[in-house]
């Protein structure tokens, strides 16, 4: 299974999966699938410095019932200043960032899906490890576009998926993921600087679309006016010289879990002063009772809180509980 190490406002890589003997495969092909995920790191990645830009997004979020709800992120960023703009509903953040401190407009947290938004912007692009067995390349056209899709399957313990990723046969690009109950799809890529971005990418989670994202960066001529940018009653908040995350103390499992494959819920929340687990929140795969359980079983985790300075703080927290297979 593949982590994601995902950071704003660009491009970072994926591995699959921790290590295990190879299986049985064509080397052959598993140095062109290699190769193919090398030329696409290659092509959505940049190591220069990036001019002035915005990026404008636009997204919508599919709730498991059909339910759709907007929204918007804006961001100018210019050397070491950066100022962003989210809306979502009645949800509305401000945030200006610059070398010697943040001005925030609230401490609010965000909703679910605007976490699930900024998790597929900037795109992702992977590399196989021992895990990964490559089963084949097979030719198709996605997107109107010619591609190949490379198959793979990963093992990781007990947990044995079948996974594909494909790659546009002539730019290189990532134009589909599948990896596990995700699907992620990117299309309508443009060039920025020497870098093709997708101006289009859409989620689906166990089969159902459940977010349509469209994005577009631009230079900025003439200079930026940071103090019209700045929020009002910002609350300002100054980078940690030394920052220890949290740490877990007692963070049990339900009983029946096992050793695996297992169903996992994944919880976002934060871990407060008193190292408790606090707004625990689950953006719902459609299986209710479980995602309850979720919630109640963090909510008893204790962590040693987050150190800024010797000092304990607040921080935002991803969490997983396993369940048995459903």
């Amino acid at each position: 299974m593949r982590s994601f190490f995902r950071s704003l406002p660009f491009f970072c890589a994926f591995v699959f999966g921790p290590s295990i003997h190879l299986l049985a495969q064509d080397m052959s092909i598993r140095v062109e699938a290699v190769r193919l995920m090398d030329r696409a790191y290659a092509v959505s990645s940049s190591t220069k410095a990036l001019p002035n830009y915005t990026q404008e997004v636009t997204f919508r979020s599919y709730g498991t019932n059909g339910a759709t709800k907007d929204g918007s992120y804006k961001v100018i960023f210019s050397g070491e200043m950066e100022w962003s703009e989210l809306s979502f509903g009645d949800y509305h953040f401000i945030n200006l960032q610059g070398p010697d401190k943040t001005l925030k407009s609230n401490t609010t947290p965000p909703p679910l899906e605007i976490l699930a938004m900024l998790k597929l912007i900037p795109l992702s692009i992977g590399r196989f490890d021992h895990s990964d067995t490559i089963q084949s390349i097979t030719p198709a056209t996605l997107s109107e576009r010619p591609a190949k899709c490379i198959h793979f399957e990963t093992v990781n313990g007990r947990t044995h998926q079948s996974n594909e990723v494909c790659v546009d046969a002539e730019q290189g690009t990532v134009l589909r993921w599948n990896v596990g109950d995700e699907l992620v799809e990117d299309s309508q890529y443009y060039m920025f600087e020497g870098v093709w971005r997708p101006a289009r990418i859409r989620q689906y989670i166990n089969g159902k679309l459940r977010m349509e994202i469209e994005q577009k960066l631009m230079l900025i001529d003439g200079p930026i006016d940071w103090a019209a940018l700045t929020p009002q009653n910002a609350v300002t908040f100054v980078p940690c010289q030394r920052y220890n995350r949290p740490l877990i103390q007692s963070a049990p499992q339900p009983s029946s879990a096992g050793a695996g494959p297992w169903y996992d819920v994944k919880v976002q929340g934060n871990i407060g002063l008193d190292g408790r687990v606090h707004d625990a929140a689950v953006l719902s795969d459609g299986r209710s009772e479980l995602e309850q359980q979720a919630i109640q079983i963090v909510s008893q985790w204790i962590f040693s809180p987050a150190m800024c300075d010797g000092k304990p703080v607040p921080a935002n927290a991803s969490l997983v509980v396993h369940f048995p297979p459903q």
